[in-house]
């Protein structure tokens, strides 16, 4: 059986490895028996097609870069928006899920509209970056998700934020972080995410399974899971 990874602007927004997100999807949907497909658009594409795919993703890039993608997503907003709420699997990471809300309000005073799929819109400011380690809390599921944040801004409310980060070491003013519609997620952590966070990996492996009919398989990976509980453990005892 066949299962289509749609891969957006692999060159612009991959700034911090994370095409390894991608990867690590790749290889635990191989390991449930699946072949995989990864289709890569960008901006000098003249079409997406939502319609006939099985996961989403992008990741963080450059503001300059992330501003640019998001004008030429918004071509393609009412396919995105239907594959949404067709339940679609899909993750965005660190920056990228900027451009899901109302819009963005650049360092230079300028407006870049989002995709409005959430209500909320983001500043940044030009003096310094919000760096630092997080642990972010997924209390619907008593989950928590370890990974680094580096943002030129933060949303400026957060009502629909589902993520309470219960630890943060660094500049990151972050009391809450995250959104999701249907199987749609959104998260501030840039990196091979999925690796260090080998919960959110299956939880969007078990997605894909349940839309194609089939069971997933349980399988371990050791070395993932190992190292999900040493920066958990490191995180939450390091002092402020």
């Amino acid at each position: 059986m066949n299962v289509k990874i749609l891969y957006l602007y692999p060159d612009f927004m991959s700034l911090y490895g994370d095409n390894g997100n991608v990867r690590i999807m790749d290889r635990r949907l191989k390991d449930q028996g699946f072949e995989v497909e990864i289709i890569k658009r960008t901006v000098t594409d003249s079409d997406i097609d939502f319609t006939d795919v099985d996961f989403v993703y992008m990741g963080s890039g450059f503001e300059s870069n992330r501003n640019i993608a998001a004008k030429h997503l918004a071509g393609f907003k009412d396919a995105l928006v239907k594959a949404v709420d067709d339940g679609v699997p899909m993750l965005f990471t660190g920056n990228s899920y900027d451009i899901l809300g109302k819009g963005i309000t650049t360092a230079d005073g300028s407006f870049v509209e989002g995709l409005g799929i959430f209500g909320f819109t983001f500043k940044e400011q030009i003096e310094k970056r919000y760096t630092g380690d997080v642990v972010l809390e997924d209390c619907a599921i008593n989950e928590r998700y370890v990974g680094f944040v580096n943002r030129a801004g933060v949303p400026e409310n957060n009502e629909e934020l589902l993520f309470d980060a219960v630890k943060v070491i660094g500049n990151v003013p972050m009391t809450k972080d995250a959104v999701r519609k249907n199987r749609l997620l959104g998260i501030s952590l840039i990196g091979p995410v999925l690796l260090k966070n080998p919960k959110l990996a299956e939880l969007f492996v078990n997605e894909i399974c349940e839309r194609k009919g089939v069971k997933a398989k349980d399988i371990d990976y050791p070395h993932s899971e190992k190292s999900h509980a040493v920066t958990l453990k490191a995180l939450m005892e390091a002092e402020l």
